[in-house]
Order: C-alpha cells, then sequence, then structure tokens
C-alpha cells in the first residue's frame, strides 16, 4: 500500500507533467519528460526524504547520557548513549511504536519516515511525549500503550514551565496558564485589549491575518524563571500603530462576498511603531510587576516566536535584558530585579551602524553574565564580531577573542576553569563560513581548535562540557556524527549520512566555486549546479538563485539533508538545473557572516544587493567554463530575493534577460518599520528612495514575472502590486500571477514550483 508521503510526491510529478504541456515549437529545446520526472525528483522534501542517517541530533538528559533518532532506508531508531560507559543501546522497539500510533490513528505509517514532532523522553525513560496527526500524544514504553494527552487547541502552542507542571499560553489580549495535572486553566493576565495585549509580539512581526484564518494560536513571547514561578514577557502597545489591509477575494468558509482583514503595521519612520513594555508574573500570586525602565520599540529580536531579549540568572534573582534603541544603533545590558522591578544599566555600545549581539539573525544573544557579574560582550567594534569580557560596573576588562574572523555563538562558559567554548568562522584556511569549535580563556590565552577538518561543524555541548557531538559536513561531503570527549577525542562515531539512492539516479553534488568581488581583492563563494545529464559539450542557459540577505547567506555550507531555508534552496536548485539549466548561488558584498565591513556595504544601500557581484562572478565562471551561456542569464527569487531578482533585471537589463521575482519587498518603506530602520537606516530620510524598485521600471528589457500570495501578512502585495503599476506606465510588458489564499509561506507549494519552473522554460 503508498503511504500519504508517497502520494504526495507523486502528485508532484503528476502536476509538474500535466502542467509542462509543450508550447509551439521555437529555436530553444524545451525539456524532455525525462528531464521533467528528474526535476520532479529533486523537489525539495522528495529530495531530503531519500536522505538516510543524516538528521542525528542528540538530546542530553544528563551529564553521562543523551539519545537520539537515527532516520534510516527502513525504519527509525531510537538510540541511548551512556558516555562513560561508551556504550549505547536502542532505546525503544520502533515496530511497536508504529504499531501502538496506527491503531490510534487509522493511518499507514512508513517507519522510515516517522510523522511525529517535538519527542521528549520522561525523566525515568519510561515513556515518550511527541505530536502525531494533530495531537500530543504519551507512549508507555513498558506496554506501547498510546494516551492521547493533547491539551485544549489554544494551550497547544503554549510554552512549558521546566518543571513541566504549567503551560503559558496565549488567550485572545491575556495571558493564561494551564495545570497539566488538573488540565485546568486559569488566567494570568485580565486587563489586556485588542491593540495593548500581554505575551505575544505585534502585528507587525506575527502573521495575524494568517491567524486569524487559521484560528491558530501565536506561541507566548515569554521566558520562565528557572524554579517555574515567574515569566518575563512584555505588555505590547500597538494602539496607535497605523492599519494595514488585506482583502480575501475567494473565502475559505464557501461564501462570496470578500472577507476585508485589518491589522496594525509599522512602517519605517512612523510616529508610531509597537512598544514592547516588560513585566514579570508571579504565576503564584498573579502579580504583575512592571520593570521601571522605557518600552522597547520593536526590532529585529522580535522577529522570532522566541524572546532572545530576556534571560534569567541561575538563582532567579535577577533577569539581564537586551535593550535596543529605534534603528538598533544603540545596545544596551540591563539588570533587572524581577520583584521590585528596579533596573541597572550594566554597559551600553553605540555605533553608526546597526550593533549586532550574534550574526545569526534574531537568534540567542553572544552574552552572559558569570557568577561572578562579569559579563561577557559580543561587539564588532575592532571590524570583527568579537567576544570581550567586562566587569560588574561595565568596565571593560580584555578582549577575549581577536583577529580577522568571526565568533558565531557562545556555547558555554566552564567557570571553574576559565573557559569559553564557542563557534566561529574565517580562522581555518578555506571556506571563511565554515564553523568550527573552540575554546579559550576567559582573559584571552590558550585558544584551541576543538574540531579540525575542511567542513562546517555543527556541536551540541553536554550539561557539564565534558563531551559534546560533533556533525560535520559539506555540500559534497554528507554528514558525520560523532561523540567526542572534550579535547576532541573520538569516543564514538554515531552516523554517517546515505545518500545512495540520490546518487543512484545520477546527481552529483555541486561544485563548490570561489570567484573575486568587485574590489578585484575579496573572495566570494558559490556552487554550480548541473543536470543529471550534464553534457560539457553543450551550452547551458545559467539562472542565478537569490537571496541578498543582507542578514544571512544563500548558498549551502552544509550538506542539505533536513527542512531548513538552505536545504530548500539548495534542492530547489536542483530540481531547476535538470531541466537544462547551469544554475548558480552566490553570495556578494554586503552579506552577513564576515567583517563589519563587508556587512555595511549595504546599509543604507539596499538595492546593491550583491548585484555588481552576482554579475562579476557570473562572467568570471563563464570564462572558465565553456559550457556556460552567458548571453541567457536568468534570475530567481523570494521574499529579499524577489527584490533582488527585479533589481537585478531594472538595473542590469542587458546582462539579466528572464526573471522571477515572488513576494518582493520592492519597496522597504510598506515593510516593517525594525526592518528597514536597521538596514536602510534610522532616522528615516530621501535615501530610503534608492531601493524603490519602481523608481527603475523604465529599464525593463527581459521577461519578468511577477507572483505574490493574495493574503501575505509579511510582505504586503501592495508591493508588488505598485511595482507593476509602475511598469504599466512605463509601457513595458510583464507577466504577474497572484495566487489565491496564499501567504508568504507559498514557495514550495507544487503549483508555485510548476509557475516558476515554467517561466524559465519559457522564456530562457
Amino acid at each position: 500500500m503508498i503511504n500519504r508521503q508517497t502520494w504526495f510526491h507523486l502528485l508532484i510529478l503528476i502536476v509538474i507533467l500535466l502542467l509542462f504541456t509543450p508550447v509551439q515549437a521555437r529555436d530553444t529545446n524545451h525539456p524532455t519528460p525525462e528531464e521533467i520526472k528528474m526535476a520532479g525528483s529533486f523537489y525539495p522534501n522528495t529530495a531530503v526524504s531519500h536522505i538516510y542517517h543524516a538528521n542525528i541530533n542528540p538530546r542530553w538528559i544528563s551529564n553521562d547520557s543523551f539519545w537520539y533518532m537515527d532516520q534510516g532506508k527502513q525504519t527509525t531508531m531510537f538510540f541511548l548513549v551512556n558516555v562513560s560507559q561508551n556504550a549505547r543501546s536502542q532505546l525503544l522497539n520502533t515496530d511497536r511504536l508504529v504499531a501502538s500510533l496506527v491503531n490510534v490513528s487509522g493511518t499507514e505509517i512508513d517507519p522510515a519516515h516517522l510523522p511525529i514532532t517535538n519527542p521528549a523522553l520522561s525523566p525515568d525513560l519510561g515513556s515518550i511525549r511527541f505530536d502525531a496527526f494533530g495531537k500530543t500524544w504519551s507512549c508507555d514504553l513498558s506496554v506501547y500503550h498510546m494516551t492521547d494527552i493533547t491539551p485544549p487547541p489554544v494551550v497547544s502552542a503554549g510554552i512549558p514551565s521546566p518543571d513541566q507542571r504549567h503551560i503559558a499560553y496565549i488567550n485572545g489580549s491575556n495571558l493564561e496558564l494551564y495545570d497539566s495535572t488538573t488540565k485546568l486553566s486559569s488566567p494570568l493576565t485580565t486587563d489586556g485589549t485588542t491593540d495593548y495585549f500581554y505575551g505575544k509580539r505585534s502585528d507587525t512581526v506575527r502573521y495575524p491575518v494568517t491567524e486569524a484564518r487559521t484560528n491558530s494560536s501565536p506561541t507566548p513571547f515569554l521566558v520562565w524563571s528557572p524554579d517555574s514561578t515567574k515569566i518575563r514577557t512584555f505588555k505590547v502597545d500597538q494602539r496607535n500603530v497605523s492599519p494595514y489591509y488585506l482583502v480575501q477575494n475567494v473565502p475559505e468558509d464557501g461564501s462570496i462576498r470578500p472577507i476585508l482583514y485589518t491589522y496594525r503595521f509599522a512602517t519605517p519612520g512612523d510616529a508610531a511603531v509597537p512598544e514592547y513594555e516588560p513585566v514579570t508574573i508571579d504565576i503564584i500570586t498573579r502579580q504583575v510587576t512592571p520593570v521601571h525602565w522605557a518600552s522597547q520599540p520593536e526590532t529585529t529580536m522580535m522577529d522570532t516566536d522566541e524572546n532572545v531579549l530576556s534571560k534569567w540568572s541561575s538563582t532567579g534573582d535577577r533577569i539581564y535584558t537586551l535593550y535596543l534603541e529605534r534603528g538598533e544603533k544603540t545596545l544596551r545590558l540591563l539588570e533587572e530585579n524581577p520583584g521590585s522591578g528596579d533596573v541597572r544599566e550594566i554597559l551600553n555600545e553605540t555605533g553608526e551602524t546597526y550593533r549586532e549581539v550574534n550574526l545569526q539573525y534574531a537568534t540567542t544573544p553572544n552574552v552572559a553574565v558569570l557568577n561572578n557579574s562579569d559579563v561577557i560582550w559580543f561587539s564588532e567594534r575592532d571590524g570583527w564580531g568579537h567576544l570581550y569580557r567586562y566587569n560588574a560596573n561595565g568596565t571593560l576588562r580584555n578582549q577575549i577573542t581577536s583577529g580577522p574572523w568571526v565568533v558565531r555563538d557562545l556555547l558555554a562558559v566552564d567557570e571553574n576553569i576559565s573557559t569559553v567554548y564557542f563557534t566561529a568562522s574565517g580562522k581555518e584556511p578555506g571556506n571563511p563560513y565554515y564553523k568550527y569549535l573552540y575554546r579559550v580563556g576567559l582573559d584571552g590565552s590558550g585558544l584551541t581548535l576543538l574540531t579540525p577538518g575542511n567542513a562546517d561543524h555543527e556541536v551540541t555541548l553536554s550539561p557539564d562540557m565534558s563531551t559534546f557531538v560533533e556533525a560535520y559536513s559539506r555540500v559534497d561531503l554528507p554528514t558525520v556524527t560523532d561523540l567526542k570527549s572534550i579535547d576532541g577525542t573520538l569516543l564514538m562515531h554515531l552516523g554517517a549520512a546515505d545518500d545512495s539512492e540520490l546518487k543512484s539516479q545520477g546527481w552529483v553534488p555541486p561544485e563548490r566555486v570561489t570567484f573575486k568581488a568587485r574590489d578585484g581583492m575579496t573572495d566570494l563563494y558559490g556552487l554550480v549546479f548541473k543536470p543529471t545529464d550534464f553534457d560539457q559539450t553543450k551550452k547551458y542557459p545559467v539562472v542565478d538563485i537569490v537571496y541578498p540577505g543582507p542578514y544571512t547567506i544563500v548558498t549551502a555550507t552544509q550538506y542539505p539533508s533536513d527542512s531548513g531555508w538552505n536545504s530548500k534552496i539548495f534542492w530547489t536548485s536542483q530540481m531547476l538545473a535538470e531541466l537544462g539549466y547551469v544554475v548558480v548561488t552566490m553570495d556578494g558584498l554586503g552579506t552577513a557572516y564576515r567583517s563589519k565591513s563587508f556587512h555595511d556595504m549595504s546599509y543604507g544601500n539596499l538595492s546593491d544587493c550583491g548585484l555588481p557581484d552576482h554579475v562579476g562572478g557570473i562572467t568570471q565562471l563563464a570564462s572558465r567554463y565553456s559550457w556556460m551561456d552567458i548571453s541567457r542569464v536568468g534570475m530567481y527569487g523570494k521574499s529579499a530575493g524577489g527584490f533582488m531578482t527585479a533589481q537585478a533585471m531594472l538595473t542590469y537589463p542587458d546582462f539579466f534577460k528572464v526573471g522571477v521575482a515572488a513576494s518582493g519587498d520592492q519597496d522597504c518603506r510598506l515593510y516593517g518599520s525594525f526592518w528597514g530602520e536597521k538596514y536602510e537606516g534610522f532616522p528615516v530620510s530621501e535615501r530610503y528612495l534608492e531601493q524603490v524598485t519602481a523608481s527603475k521600471a523604465a529599464n525593463l528589457t527581459g521577461d519578468l514575472l511577477l507572483l505574490t500570495g493574495d493574503m501575505d501578512d509579511n510582505v504586503h502585495p501592495a508591493m508588488t502590486m505598485q511595482l507593476a503599476s509602475a511598469l504599466e506606465k512605463a509601457n513595458k510588458t510583464f507577466d504577474m500571477f497572484v495566487f489565491t489564499n496564499k501567504n508568504h509561506d507559498l514557495n514550495y507549494d507544487p503549483y508555485y514550483l510548476r509557475k516558476m519552473m515554467k517561466y524559465f522554460v519559457d522564456n530562457l
């Protein structure tokens, strides 16, 4: 019997085959049925489903043990590792687990592709809890009895307390508490209102229309205290923020009258932006204590479900909060008393452009307060992202790391031996984006590489920092996962990725390439994807799949075996290549993870998009490879990539001949204030005009397809429509397609991918 996942993959292939109907013959070749079939086999989710033993994510349950899942061709195994005994054992019987889940769900399950998420073991290892088929289950591993423990729908999106006794969740404009033992809920706050609410992020960063359409609840924006008695969160004020509107022309309730959705959305330069008022809530007394500091304006640090701004001390008597001023040029570290709400500023940093606390966008800050009140602080003040040590009154003691490379993540501090563990990139020879694990003394001495090897390294430290699990890979090196001691000694090999099913179809990894930036000196990096039936005697059109950041890079550095963004871009590139293209990804000046000056190339200069480096890079590659046809170059991108694609078509019309620009933020004056004010500048001025794509509409000479979802509550479809209007006024021929009832997450829908691919087939 064919399972649901296989049916889905077949459906994708059928859609692509049916909709790639050959058009009237022209002077370019159309893909053959075999090429179309191969393209379908590299649909991102399909490709990833044929890679095994790649994503081994350890879940530490003590200093000495962890467990993990390992997906194989026939089944998924669950293993328990005892570090001190150097032993690995099977944690549970997968066949019995599957049989039990089939029994309660009535759905066939492939043991190699378990439909479970958020798995968690009980402390005694006697049961496993997970989400599947829209419910939460607990399986007793002694008898494999499955119990439905699904909380009420609004509770499901909540955040459990550290002791797992309570779940804090959002109900309308207030926070409520669900008791997992009694199954009862009670209010934590009662005075929240529609636009002045507790515990959730503002409409500007939260997909509020999607929530309303799907009747879903947002993840709370809060942090529990270590003892599970208090919550640090915000009361968010968006009462004076201007409204945005979306019209649903195809209501999903079966009615025919359009539905108007209204939400609050702050744009750059607005007088009012969402304000986050910090509060601490005692779940026992229900006391809400305001923090005695100014409310936080919304910044990029709120552009994630997780509240990464606030961190409790290990003793629970202090909260350390990062405070970013509007425009993100000034960053402060505050110490709060959760009982009184009193605040002390420890230190601050100001600069001409944005201050970063981690080079990875909106993730855990590289900041730590030690037991002796010393502070580890991240800064790019010397031109590179490094760690510094301050004392409790904000006086600099010493720089911990230095050199022409960057710290990526501060992982842990062993205060007993005054040692810091962190990942960094750019220090070792080769690709400057590959991460490695290092240790260094708090005084900056004894910097030591712990994970040598020309690859990207993902590391999970044990709680006591005595061992770590290392997964190393490149795009052409399937992931290898090992357990090592903290000095780097191999203790146990855990797994090696198996991509033999893909390679049996003729797939070879893309070529890693290096080229020079526009300055003629700086090395830039990219990938070149070829079709599986590649013939070096032929000439291939080139498609550049792009994303300009500026907060990230588009070119994958790790083996693409998961559902992450870079992995999906990777397989979309291979999918398109199968239709007869050479596809490239590359990262120009102005993107992340290099020096501060490298990154700042895009500050107040978003329309640049690194495009001079893409033109130069493709030209350099074409001079090396005779099979790249530089007279036929196209570009595809979504979101910021859609902006970049339209900018490319209008800035370099003689170079880029075909473009597919999807959901593009074509004018950041219409996007969130947090984004434009960080990357284009604050206060807002006339310089914002440089990035308005519509101002270049008269330059279009090639074939341009604009795509957008009509219910996009992130990048509003107005930006695409206004570019379309400018093209109309300039009397330009272009194509546009609006997807009904699609928000910003439309880009892996099979119909969308077919539209994108077919446009290149018909025009390039």
